[in-house]
């Protein structure tokens, strides 16, 4: 059995001395990009921040990424998913103009298979077989759908068949499509099955991903893509959520209603121009310059005449790659004796187009000398009173030897 598996690494960032500013990257400006999609959502997996997105808050028809639910529903409700069933004939009834995984009636096959052949090439009578062998019937499995999504908190989803036909009461939107990826993603079973291109079933039924063969047909470049789960139906347009990694950053993106022309998988397309255009302009970089000081401070009567300001700890975050970053720092402007090492000196600002970023808290972490400290003048005004004590005898010294004489 072979098996290609992808997956999915999910990296965050703890700066314990930065302060950060909460943002969905509303300092980026996309208005110019434009996508044969009419719907999208690009997710930073990293930073747990939508990066750009068109209309998903929308409810839409999602078609076949129903199944990512179907899935899910399955996976909880079955212990051993290596236990072997066998399809019902019910799982055939209305498949007529979708996509089969290729099982048969009667068929005896472990849920497991019948998962791959879910997720993979998004087999209709696969799901429905999977339905109907978890709860009884597809009207049950339904009402089972309905409650995950309420404890995923998809609050403008609902349900109404387990495949994805187009349907009055059959909806979503990109947002809740997302919480549910985030949710399935954390799943190992959903996670090894949706990060997987091929796959044998026991009775050796080749299944693969609906990214293979489109992508190999028109040429297109979809070795980031680390897994996948698309669809289509007449109201939903072609259909796709994947995961991405493009240097270092972890995506999630979801594209709805691109249109369908003659086979083009515009879908993948939409989702590769998104990737590349992110990828090409965008990038984690480190905001503060750790060997440049961000600004400088007067010291009053220091040996020193400036002490200069330089952030200890950089942050990168994702920003366009000719971003030009500027500085402000706030807080005391001259350093003096009373001040001393550790001591809360301000904020360093960092700003993106009069954008608020990043605040840092600076403190003092050096000893500054001064040219008259408290112990110098303690000296000096010892040495004086000694003077003033010795001045002080020689003159008594010399009044009593006048009197003597």
């Amino acid at each position: 059995m072979k098996r290609i598996n992808f997956f999915l690494v999910l990296c965050f960032f703890f700066f314990s001395l930065v302060e950060a500013k909460e943002t969905d990257y509303a300092y980026l400006n996309f208005e110019h990009l434009n996508f044969k999609a009419t719907h999208y959502l690009l997710y930073n997996l990293d930073e747990g921040k939508t990066v750009i997105q068109k209309g998903s808050d929308e409810q839409i028809s999602i078609a076949s990424l129903t199944k990512v639910m179907t899935s899910m529903v399955v996976i909880l409700n079955h212990e051993d998913l290596d236990k072997r069933v066998t399809l019902p004939n019910e799982a055939f009834y209305n498949t007529s103009g979708y996509a089969m995984a290729g099982f048969k009636r009667n068929e005896t096959v472990t849920i497991r298979d019948l998962l791959y052949g879910t997720l993979l090439p998004s087999g209709v009578e696969a799901s429905q077989a999977l339905a109907i062998l978890t709860a009884g019937s597809i009207d049950h499995f339904v009402k089972m759908m309905n409650d995950l999504k309420e404890e995923i908190g998809m609050t403008a989803t609902h349900f109404s068949n387990p495949v994805g036909r187009d349907a009055i009461d059959h909806y979503s939107t990109l947002e809740d499509v997302q919480k549910l990826l985030l949710y399935a993603l954390k799943n190992e079973v959903f996670k090894e099955i949706y990060t997987t291109r091929y796959y044998e079933t026991t009775n050796h039924l080749d299944l693969y991903s609906t990214l293979v063969g489109p992508s190999e047909k028109y040429f297109l470049d979809v070795k980031n893509i680390l897994g996948s789960k698309s669809g289509f139906t007449k109201e939903a347009g072609l259909c796709l959520s994947s995961i991405a990694e493009y240097q270092g950053v972890h995506y999630l993106l979801i594209v709805a209603r691109s249109p369908y022309q003659n086979g083009f998988p515009n879908h993948i397309v939409d989702s590769l121009e998104i990737y590349n255009y992110f990828n090409e302009h965008y990038s984690y970089q480190n905001v503060f310059p750790v060997e440049e000081p961000v600004a400088t401070l007067t010291v009053q009567d220091g040996e020193i005449l400036e002490y200069p300001i330089y952030v200890e700890q950089t942050v990168p975050i994702y920003l366009d790659k000719e971003a030009v970053l500027t500085y402000r720092y706030e807080g005391v402007d001259v350093l003096n004796r009373t001040i001393k090492v550790n001591d809360f000196l301000g904020n360093v600002h960092v700003f993106y187009h009069d954008q608020l970023l990043y605040s840092q808290e600076i403190y003092l972490k050096d000893n500054i000398s001064y040219r008259y400290t408290d112990y110098k003048m303690g000296l000096v005004l010892l040495v004086v009173l000694i003077l003033l004590l010795l001045l002080i005898l020689k003159l008594r010294k010399r009044s009593k030897n006048k009197l003597t004489i």
